[in-house]
């Protein structure tokens, strides 16, 4: 049994190695072509030869999982522009806005009377993943979501 190239719907959890849940999308399937490259490389191997209600737990290495911790999603803020109103603590996570409107969740993880330091970094980064997949349906690709050779 091969599913490459076709449409798989699953169901997952992906939590670290101490049994802490980091996603739960068991209630709320996603769907995606199990083509390389549409999703991390254990969803589509290990989806191309599940049979449909099949379920199975993968582990990602930390060197193969999220990308590496960076300094880069670490922003400062000046206290002065957070307004007093927003209660800040330390180790809880908050929705940072951007001048687009855009949010990013992150990760308060310092606070003094002239700043506030805010982890952007996914918590799963530089861990080991595990996923527990059950794979629900295999159907056709769509026409607009299959590869085209057309130069």
């Amino acid at each position: 049994m091969d599913h490459a190239g076709k449409m798989v719907r699953v169901s997952y959890k992906g939590f670290f190695d101490d049994g802490a849940v980091f996603i739960d999308q068991r209630a709320q399937p996603i769907e995606f072509p199990c083509i390389d490259g549409w999703m991390p490389p254990v969803f589509i191997e290990t989806t191309r030869s599940m049979a449909v209600g099949e379920t199975r737990t993968v582990r990602v290495g930390a060197n193969e999982a999220y990308e590496e911790h960076t300094d880069e999603r670490v922003l400062e803020v000046k206290r002065a522009n957070i307004p007093a109103s927003v209660k800040l603590v330390v180790g809880e996570m908050v929705n940072l806005e951007d001048p687009t409107g855009q949010t990013y969740p992150a990760r308060l993880i310092e606070l003094t009377d002239d700043k506030a330091v805010f982890d952007r970094n996914h918590d799963a980064i530089a861990k080991a993943l595990n996923f527990e997949i059950t794979l629900l349906d295999v159907s056709d690709l769509p026409n607009r979501t299959r590869p085209t050779t057309d130069l």
